[in-house]
């Protein structure tokens, strides 16, 4: 998972839907619920991604360069 700021944008209209919608920050899941949660919206994007992301192509493309991401 990359690393960066969530920032959701609630729609609520009423003082009630704010509550309920505050209220999911108290939610903590599990590393195992998280991982189901992961493989439930897991996509598969296909061509061309997959094939971008191949590692011949990128090593034909960057040289094999790598760049660190996160600190």
């Amino acid at each position: 998972m990359a690393n960066g700021v969530t920032a959701p944008i609630t729609g609520a209209r009423t003082p009630g839907q704010l509550e309920g919608n505050l209220g999911a920050l108290e939610v903590d899941l599990t590393a195992s619920q998280l991982a189901r949660l992961d493989e439930a919206g897991r996509i598969e994007l296909g061509f061309p991604h997959d094939m971008l992301a191949s590692d011949h192509i990128r090593r034909a493309t960057t040289g094999d360069l790598r760049i660190e991401t996160g600190r």
